[in-house]
């Protein structure tokens, strides 16, 4: 590959991290919405890669605290146009929602702009 290319992917994989960080904190706001009110399953937004992207995901407020947990986890609508292989990985599939995790860059910017990284 050639540094033109790397660099490029490398943007791409930035751009990316920080379209994902953004829905992850408006995904907080949510939670605390949703934590009044208890419902058994909250609606709360993709966190895929896809700027475009702001379909629905169903999870009950556990569920997305167990997302939360790992900073480089996030929650996407079911189906591969929602992964990019390669900036993350699934590693859970439930029928409403998957789980993935990112790697490289897009895991380090994950990390430095975890809203949950203060508590």
């Amino acid at each position: 590959m050639d540094r033109g290319t790397e660099m490029s992917d490398e943007r791409d994989a930035i751009r990316s991290a920080s379209n994902e960080t953004l829905l992850r904190r408006y995904n907080e706001q949510i939670e605390a919405r949703h934590k009044w009110v208890e419902p058994s399953l909250a609606e709360w937004v993709c966190e895929c890669a896809d700027e475009n992207c702001a379909e629905p995901v169903e999870l009950s407020i556990q569920e997305y605290e167990a997302v939360r947990e790992e900073p480089t986890h996030f929650l996407v609508v079911p189906g591969r146009e929602h992964v990019n292989p390669d900036i993350e990985h699934v590693v859970r599939r439930d029928e409403r929602y998957w789980i993935v995790e990112k790697v490289g860059v897009s895991a380090e910017i994950a990390q430095q702009q975890n809203p949950r990284r203060s508590r």
